[in-house]
């Protein structure tokens, strides 16, 4: 047995340069995927470089966390102490509980100090009975001070341990929550506060897309690259430096053998990321589509096409499900082909410390501390991923924060106070896009206060772009909206539509309650108020009728409620709102003719006292305007009241006559009077 130990000795040393070889791929499995570093030229060269090419963007992104910069830099702490505890201490710690519990001195075989792998060598001594037999008896020990201490440092390290990694999770994502609800609430008031040639170019599902899916890829790229950029390196620096101390040698061959693991991640990745874009890019269109559906729900079962509208987001579907497959795919293969190698290098590093004598202590201690870089390694292999997503959901977000509203509030802009003053048109010009045709030639139109205008002409006569400017949606490109003789462009756009009131064909309803409907209209009104506007408007008994009154959801767009019933409800809104201004927009031209003498009723009540201009194809509804003012391609062909347009025997004759006919050539409203 001397001999034995005495060979073996020399061995230790002698044998070092014949299992270098072993050593050199030994280390492939255990340390390999997990201990060092990337290259700078690969993925943490990509990374550094997916920082710098993004920059300008994550600036923006960081500039959210400032009002939380205190808990963000906890955070940060957290993440150190974390790493320090988990790469630095623990292995430590192991190696010293280890010796201090299982210590490799105790030889039943003849070996002194080299590894132990068994547990019955460590808690046992050899002893022979009687005859000679070698046996086997436990040896029972009494715990120490110092034993108790080893034995309670790993608990206590991995409770502190433990305790950085909740705070600096916890730290981040109350700072990565907070900023995506701003990013949201900006984003959103941003989009609201856009002029309508915005969303007449935009997409309303690609918006809704942007507000939701776009900030929360931004929030995770920001909670966890914002992390792991200081809490991963760390990780990985100290787990190096521990190594280094424990067995220099065992750590410089892993550093050397890393690239050779990170290949499958390499490989891989590049899947993941292209997969990951056509993934991204599915959801946008899923969600486009399901906004344009849902909101033109009527024309598809008009037409019957449900089958279709299924179809196309069944083929969406599949093919989010197979970006989904294949980014899963290769993200999840690389974790098995790693662990593989893992366990074959576990098996090697078995054979080189039995071969180098390395003691039980070193070998768990270096060992724990190669699997504890795994994740760090794994997560820096991934991040520039996760900054490629990033960027490009920021780019989304800040491109749309960017585009500035074409019409906005003039430096040193006054509030718009009384509007019972006259309006005029002069000399106004307008079209729609840059290159679209000129929809309003030429327009002097001058309105009084306190009278009834009527717009009439056919379908892209300008009678819609007249409100659109009133209201400034939209600016002229020459001439210019004046009120009380001042031009519109003087006054904040929010003072100037609250002195008017508009009541569309549509009668657009939140998916609401009835009263909350009303109270769009004016926001600090009381129940009283809201009530009052509804009898006006001839509503206040039917939603008396409804099962919960005025708490009654209309359901989206009033689905709930017939036509009528919701163009009462627009109607007691603009009631509510009481503004000097109203505007008529084709009110009741979708309506049945009872429901449309109730709505007239209403109507009438809603003018009285204001500055009236309404749209309408039914000449019936505008017969008693104090002015009628007849529109051609965005020129003023006629104008005057019914009785002169009529007598006049000219364009508005010839609407007139093409609805009501023209067989005995007479007005029935004037025989009628």
């Amino acid at each position: 047995m001397v001999g034995c130990r005495a060979r073996l000795g020399k061995c230790g040393d002698s044998t070092f340069s014949r299992f270098a070889g072993i050593k050199a791929r030994m280390p492939e499995a255990a340390p390999d995927p997990v201990v060092p570093p990337p290259p700078p030229s690969g993925k943490l060269g990509r990374t550094l470089e997916a920082l710098r090419g993004g920059w300008p963007l994550y600036r923006q992104l960081i500039g959210y966390m400032r009002p939380y910069r205190a808990r963000f830099f906890l955070g940060l702490l957290a993440g150190l102490a974390f790493a320090i505890c988990n790469n630095g201490l623990l292995p430590l710690v192991v190696k010293n509980v280890t010796s201090s519990t299982l210590p490799s001195s105790q030889n039943s075989a003849g070996i002194t100090g080299t590894f132990r792998t068994g547990l019955l060598s460590v808690f046992s001594t050899k002893k022979t009975d009687a005859d000679g037999v070698p046996k086997v008896e436990r040896v029972r020990r009494t715990p120490t001070p110092a034993v108790w201490a080893a034995c309670l440092a790993i608990p206590a390290v991995m409770l502190v341990r433990s305790f950085f990694a909740y705070l600096n999770a916890y730290c981040m994502h109350w700072v990565s929550l907070r900023v995506l609800r701003d990013i949201r609430q900006k984003l959103f008031a941003h989009l609201v506060g856009q002029s309508m040639d915005f969303y007449s170019q935009s997409r309303a599902g690609q918006l809704i897309s942007r507000v939701t899916n776009d900030a929360s890829v931004a929030q995770f790229a920001l909670a966890s690259v914002s992390a792991d950029l200081v809490k991963q390196p760390f990780s990985v620096v100290i787990g190096i430096a521990t190594l280094l101390y424990l067995d220099w040698r065992f750590t410089l061959v892993c550093l050397v053998l890393f690239p050779i693991c990170i290949l499958p991640v390499r490989y891989f990745g590049k899947r993941v990321r292209r997969s990951g874009q056509r993934e991204e890019e599915e959801n946008s269109t899923m969600t486009i589509l399901l906004q344009e559906t849902f909101a033109g729900i009527r024309v598809v079962k008009s037409f019957a096409r449900e089958d279709h509208q299924s179809d196309q987001f069944v083929q969406s579907a599949n093919e989010q499900l197979r970006s989904s497959l294949r980014a899963r795919v290769s993200s999840e293969i690389v974790g098995p082909m790693v662990e593989a190698v893992g366990a074959l290098g576990a098996g090697l590093a078995l054979l080189y410390a039995f071969t180098i004598g390395m003691t039980s202590d070193a070998f768990f201690a270096l060992l724990g501390g190669t699997f504890l870089l795994y994740e760090p390694v794994k997560t820096l292999s991934k991040m520039h991923l996760i900054l490629q997503q990033a960027r490009g959901a920021t780019e989304n977000i800040f491109s749309l924060m960017a585009q500035q509203a074409t019409v906005q509030d003039r430096a040193g802009a006054v509030e718009l106070n009384d509007g019972r003053v006259p309006i005029a048109f002069e000399g106004v010009d307008f079209r729609y896009h840059d290159e679209g045709p000129v929809v309003v030639r030429g327009l002097n139109l001058q309105i009084e206060a306190g009278r009834s205008y009527a717009l009439v002409g056919q379908s892209g006569a300008g009678k819609s772009t007249i409100f659109a400017l009133l209201q400034r949606f939209y600016d002229p490109i020459a001439g210019r909206v004046t009120i009380g003789g001042r031009d519109l462009r003087e006054f904040t756009q929010k003072s100037l539509r609250a002195q008017i009131g508009v009541v569309t064909q549509e009668g657009f309803l939140f998916h609401d309650t009835v009263f909350n409907n009303i109270r769009f209209g004016r926001l600090d009104a009381t129940r009283e108020e809201v009530i009052e506007a509804a009898r006006k408007a001839y509503a206040h008994d039917f939603i008396e009728a409804l099962q919960d009154g005025y708490e009654t959801i209309v359901g989206d767009k009033g689905s709930r409620l017939s036509g009528g019933q919701q163009q009462r409800l627009a109607i007691a809104r603009a009631l509510l709102k009481n503004a000097p201004i109203l505007l008529l927009d084709e009110a009741t031209s979708a309506l049945d003719t009872e429901s449309e003498r109730m709505v007239q009723q209403a109507l009438e009540r809603l003018a009285e006292g204001r500055t009236v201009i309404a749209i309408a194809h039914r000449l019936s509804t505008i017969v008693n305007a104090d002015h009628i003012i007849v529109l051609e391609q965005g020129r003023i062909m006629e104008e005057g009241n019914h009785a002169v347009l009529f007598a006049k025997d000219g364009y508005y004759r010839r609407l007139y006559d093409l609805q009501f006919g023209a067989e005995a050539g007479v007005d029935p409203v004037v025989t009628k009077s």
